[in-house]
Parts: C-alpha cells; structure tokens; sequence
C-alpha cells in the first residue's frame, strides 16, 4: 500500500512546488484511508519513498532521481526535498513523480526496492512506480527471475515497460503502445487490488507522462476501493494527479483549481492536463 504523484509543471507550478510536495508529504505521514483500509493498523506510509523527474533545459532533459528507505517525513527526508525543490526550480518544465511506500510484510525490505523503478532503453528510459499489488509468481515466471529478492510492483513495471519496447519496434505510436500494455497487464492484478500506477518515458530527447487509475474487480469491499481513488488538480499552469489522500492537505490557495476525482482510465498528461486514452475494466 503506497502513495503516488504524478505532475506536469511550467514555472508557474514550480514556484508552487513546495504546496504540492507538503501536501503529499503530509498524506503520507497520516492517511485516514490507509487507516480505515487496514482496520487501524496503520495510518503511515513509512517504508521508504522515491522520486523521478525530467527538467527541461532549452528543449533537452536533465535527470532527477532520488531514493531514501528514510520516511518522506524523516527530519532528512525533508532536508533532501528541500534540496530537489531548489534544483527543479531552475528548469523551464518538470514532468514530475513522487512515491512512499508502505511495504507489505512478504515483499523484500530496502532501498533498491523503492519505487519509482528504472528501466533503460535503446534510446532512453523509463521510470515505473505503483500503489496496488500484483501476482508476483506468474510474473516471475514469465520474466524468468526469482520472485522472492524482487518487488511484485517491479515486475510488472519491467513486464510493462517491455510489452511497450516490443510494440514501438513494431512501428505502432506511443499511446497506442501505453495503452496496449496496460491491457495485457490488467490479469495480473488480483482483486481489490490497485492498478494506480505513473509512467515516464524518455525516449531520445522527449519526455511523456503516463498514469492509470483502477482497482480489480470484483472487490465489495468500500474502504479499499476509497483509499486507491485517484485525484486530480490544476495549481497555476500546471496539472497534478495522485492518490485521494493528497487532497486532505492541499492548502487554500488561489493557484489550485479543477479539483477532480478521476474514473478508471489510462491518462496521458501534459502541462494543459490529463486526457483519458480509454477506461480501464475488468470483466
């Protein structure tokens, strides 16, 4: 059970940054869904988090990416924070996702285990991150790995991430490559299981942003199908999308706008928002 943001930001957004960072971090150090979920067990999102981004410079990227197996609201988290804060401030735009994780008791414990996952390409990379579970054996299997020294999230990225290399190889369009993907990996989540997941991609000099809302089916069971709700949100010229909780901690403030609660879908993001590219369902 995780956390995840996901962000596209012009200037505007990024001298904003700091509301929509606290507001995730806060939803991360106490989530009232992750509570009712777990029938009060727990209420933090305390085993580690990681980000990912793309700044743009004159039209090149430049890479961010940090990993702490820390809380994100450890008194050093939130020095490193303050740190990237700074940095992404001097680009142009920022594609932008931010996950904490809440690790279950027979996944492996660690940072090499956080998200967002990396996976390099021919002509760039990828970076994966997810809040739900997934059928760790099958996907095991199918990789041909050991499933128990590796994260059910992270297979099932590394399984994405290849379906989509085979499909542009093929000579089909990256949408249509994203969304393909997403179709074949839908069996692999089990029900009452999350399929809220933030996508990157590099590939040569341009960024894209992908994410997806969903939760199997069938699943009755109400206080998991509230905590995997997805939001999203406008603040100034940039558009914001994550787990439910972050709204809880958005501040008043006249930038913030277009606050939504998302359908299931496969979203393409950009800086002017999201578009839905097709619903995700479970027969």
């Amino acid at each position: 059970m995780c956390r995840l943001l996901t962000a596209w930001l012009g200037k505007g957004g990024l001298e904003k940054i700091e509301l929509i960072l606290e507001a995730f971090i806060r939803s991360s150090e106490h989530d009232k869904y992750l509570e009712k979920a777990s029938g009060g067990r727990s209420l933090s999102h305390d085993d580690g988090w990681g980000i990912a981004a793309v700044g743009m410079v004159k039209g090149k990227p430049s890479i961010i990416q940090h990993r702490s197996i820390l809380p994100i609201y450890d008194i050093e988290s939130l020095r490193m924070i303050k740190l990237i804060e700074s940095r992404l401030k001097r680009y142009e735009e920022v594609i932008m996702m931010v996950h904490s994780r809440k690790a279950s008791m027979s996944e492996p414990y660690g940072e090499e285990y956080l998200h967002p996952f990396i996976t390099l390409l021919k002509n760039g990379a990828a970076w994966f991150a997810h809040n739900g579970g997934a059928d760790k054996p099958r996907l095991a299997n199918l990789l041909g790995v050991h499933p128990w020294i590796r994260v059910d999230s992270e297979l099932l990225g590394y399984f994405l991430i290849g379906k989509i290399e085979d499909c542009l190889e093929s000579g089909n369009g990256l949408d249509q490559c994203v969304v393909g993907a997403y179709d074949s990996s839908k069996e692999f989540i089990p029900p009452c299981n999350g399929l809220n997941t933030g996508l990157i991609m590099l590939l040569d000099n341009t960024p894209h942003l992908y994410f997806t809302h969903g939760v199997a089916q069938p699943c009755s069971n109400q206080a998991l199908l509230d905590y995997y709700k997805f939001a999203a949100f406008r603040i100034d010229d940039s558009a914001v999308a994550g787990s439910i909780t972050v709204l809880d901690y958005l501040p008043q403030d006249s930038s913030i706008s277009e606050i939504s609660i998302l359908e299931a879908g496969v979203y393409k993001a950009s800086k002017t928002g999201f578009t839905r590219l097709k619903p995700i369902e479970w027969m």
